[in-house]
C-alpha cells in the first residue's frame, strides 16, 4: 500500500484547482467540461461557462464541493441546451408533472411550473427532506435551465417536542468527531448550524444528515469551511 502525499502546499489555491479538475474529469456525467472556466483565490472556486443541461452544471457543483480545499463556491455557469437537449415549457411541464406523480418519495401536493426553462416548484410538505426529494426528481429532465425551489415545510402537530435532542444525535451518529466545532440551536422549527467543518461538502452532508426528522421546517446553515490547522 503507497502512502498518499501532497506534492503542493496545503489548501494553496493552484494545488486546489488542479484537484477539482481532476475530480470534475471523474465524473461520468460531465462531458462539455471544455466549456467551464474553474478558478482558485483564497480558497473560493469561481465557475464560469455553461453546460448543456442542468443536471451537469449540478454535477460540477458536487464535484467541487468534494475538494478539500474548497471555501465557498460561486457559480456563474449557464445552462445552454444543445439543439439534442430542446423542449418547450409544456413538454417539461408535463414531464417534471408526471415524475413528481411517479417517485415515490415525493408526496402529493407538489407542483411544477416552466417559464423559459426556469423550472419553480410550490406546494406544502411535511419534512424538509420531502422537499429536496421534488427538486432531486426533476433535475434531469431533458430542457431545464434552472429549477427554483418554493416548497414551504409545515410539519404535523406530533412532531417532536425536544428537536433539538433530534438533531444533534442524528449529526452526532453520522459525523462523530468530526461536528466537535458545530453548534446546533432550534426555533420553532428553524434549525441554525454554526462553527466549522474541514471541507465544503460537509455543508450539505450535515444538511442531509437532519433532513429527514419531523419538524424541520428550515435549515440555517451558517457553518464555515476551516482547514485542519485551523480546527485543531
Amino acid at each position: 500500500m503507497s502512502p498518499i502525499h501532497n506534492s503542493h502546499p496545503l489548501n494553496s489555491d493552484q494545488r486546489v484547482e488542479q484537484d477539482i479538475r481532476a475530480e470534475v474529469a471523474l465524473c461520468r456525467d460531465i462531458t462539455d467540461t471544455h466549456s467551464v472556466g474553474i478558478r482558485v483565490e483564497n480558497g473560493v472556486v469561481h465557475l464560469t461557462g455553461s453546460t448543456e443541461t442542468y443536471s451537469r452544471k449540478w454535477a460540477i457543483e458536487r464535484a467541487v464541493a468534494r475538494v478539500i480545499g474548497v471555501r465557498e463556491v460561486l457559480d456563474f455557469i449557464i445552462v445552454r441546451p444543445a439543439d439534442d437537449y430542446t423542449s418547450d415549457d409544456g413538454e417539461i411541464q408535463r414531464a417534471a408533472t408526471a415524475i413528481l406523480h411517479w417517485d415515490t418519495r415525493v408526496p402529493d401536493g407538489v407542483r411544477a411550473h416552466v417559464t423559459d426553462g426556469v423550472l419553480r416548484l410550490d406546494g406544502v410538505v411535511e419534512r424538509f427532506s420531502d422537499r429536496e426529494a421534488a427538486e432531486d426528481a426533476v433535475r434531469n429532465l431533458i430542457g431545464v435551465r434552472d429549477v427554483i425551489n418554493e416548497i414551504r415545510v409545515s410539519p404535523p402537530q406530533s412532531s417532536s417536542p425536544d428537536l433539538l435532542a433530534e438533531v444533534s444525535a442524528a449529526i452526532r451518529r453520522r459525523f462523530a468527531s468530526g461536528c466537535r466545532f458545530l453548534a446546533v440551536s432550534v426555533d420553532d422549527g428553524v434549525v441554525q448550524l454554526r462553527g466549522t467543518v474541514p471541507t465544503f461538502a460537509l455543508l450539505d452532508d450535515v444538511e442531509r444528515a437532519i433532513q429527514s426528522i419531523p419538524g424541520v421546517k428550515r435549515i440555517d446553515n451558517q457553518l464555515l469551511v476551516a482547514g485542519k490547522e485551523e480546527a485543531s
